[in-house]
């Protein structure tokens, strides 16, 4: 029998004896995976910049200047007061630690995705047919985000979490949480001023409260001179670049305008492995991004209208589009940032099982494409699939499907929504 349903299980079946078994095996095997993980650490690991910047910053030192020797820090200064809590302990015992607790996230960002698809009208008997489906077709990218130790999966819990409290009017939680999140890594103010759309001014005054003691808490910690100049170094190390137009094209970078510029222009690994489409002015290649960048935020801003009549329903629709803006918009987009397309895929596989027959043809399509991208690796399809993979960008235009799909449903279903009500 196949045990990975037994994830999707309800608390009443969980407390029988052969499925504690199965928890204690669980545990276990996640103890043993965290202790290898843990144990290989290096200076340049993922995990060693924020057990670094939690070092740093307990001993007053520069946050953003690679004192310690870690790869560069690009979170905001309230991450590093948490990350304070990764130095209490030798690096290889924290990355041993987190680890476990990332395979924790895991389950728990399934758990709330059924918690929300079901909240919003998704059909619970279906719940573990379309979790399994996307569970498969997004494990690559939780191992990887396992592997390299990264936060995005606390952080994608933590955005669910906002969520799931924002459909069960407990918007205060709500706000909490996703302000929270936001200040250890700033993608989900998106899913922030999504809950606060139709939320009334003393929560927008909650939100600020929250931001505020998120920004001065730190600086008290640091003090005033040290604290200032950490603001000050995450904005010009980090996003000022960005904003100025910065773009990083590393061939595993899967950011639009990265994919844009690797396709487009000439790159030491683009002229290795020969992924060079055409050779376009940066001009040029800025305003196709900038083009595509502005549909995405309409998509958005349009979903933020607090004035048209939707469901719950489209919410799933309108967190897995957003979910999917904020990889495509971001300057920096690795593999292990997907671990949000277990939401979506979700979702996908949830309109999949309650398609018509005349519309599975175009599910098939789309899943032969994700199964792709799940599957292919230098181990799996070997070296040269794999770096044409990364320089064409699959993952990016796997993204922009999926964010330009999930539009096309929202809109779909408000469109028969209004007809039906007329």
């Amino acid at each position: 029998m196949n045990l990975l349903p037994y994830f999707f299980l309800n608390k009443e079946k969980i407390r029988q004896p052969k499925y504690l078994v199965f928890i204690f095996i669980l545990l276990v095997a996640f103890s043993v995976s965290s202790y290898f993980i843990g144990k290989g650490v290096a200076l340049y690991a993922d995990f060693t910049v924020f057990w670094q910047a939690g070092k740093n910053f307990s001993e007053g030192l520069s946050l953003y200047s690679r004192v310690g020797g870690a790869e560069r820090y690009i979170y905001p200064p309230f991450a590093a007061m948490c990350f304070q809590s990764f130095s209490w302990l030798s690096l290889q015992q924290a990355a041993t630690v987190f680890c476990f607790f990332n395979h924790l996230c895991w389950i728990l960002i399934i758990y709330y995705t059924k918690q929300i698809l079901i909240l919003v009208g998704f059909a619970a008997e279906q719940s573990r047919a379309f979790l399994f489906i996307a569970f498969i077709l997004s494990f690559r990218y939780f191992l990887y985000h396992i592997s390299f130790m990264q936060m995005n999966e606390l952080v994608l819990l933590l955005s669910l979490l906002g969520c799931y409290y924002h459909l069960i009017n407990k918007n205060n939680q709500a706000i909490l949480v996703l302000v929270v999140a936001t200040f250890i890594k700033i993608i989900p103010i998106f899913i922030l001023l999504w809950v606060l759309r139709k939320c009334k001014v003393r929560k927008y005054l909650l939100s600020i409260f929250v931001a505020s003691f998120c920004v001065l808490v730190p600086l008290a910690v640091r003090g005033i001179a040290q604290g200032s100049m950490d603001i000050s170094e995450y904005y010009t190390t980090f996003l000022e670049p960005f904003k100025q137009g910065r773009v990083e094209p590393n061939m595993h970078n899967y950011a639009l305008n990265a994919a844009l510029y690797k396709i487009f222009s000439y790159t030491e690994d683009g002229a290795k492995h020969g992924y060079i489409i055409s050779l376009l002015s940066p001009k040029t290649i800025d305003i196709i991004y900038k083009t595509i960048a502005l549909f995405l935020l309409a998509g958005f801003f349009w979903i933020l209208n607090p004035f048209k009549k939707e469901s719950n329903y489209q919410y799933a629709y309108h967190i897995s589009f957003i979910l999917m803006m904020t990889h495509l918009i971001s300057g920096i987009t690795w593999e292990y940032h997907l671990v949000s397309l277990f939401f979506v895929l979700s979702v996908v596989a949830s309109d999949y099982l309650n398609a018509q027959k005349t519309q599975k043809k175009y599910y098939y399509l789309l899943g032969a494409f994700l199964l792709f991208n799940s599957l292919i690796g230098s181990d799996t399809v070997g070296f040269y699939l794999f770096y044409k993979s990364c320089g064409y960008s699959f993952l990016t235009w796997q993204l922009l499907v999926l964010a330009g799909y999930m539009l096309y449903k929202s809109v779909k279903k408000q469109k028969t929504e209004h007809e039906n009500f007329s």
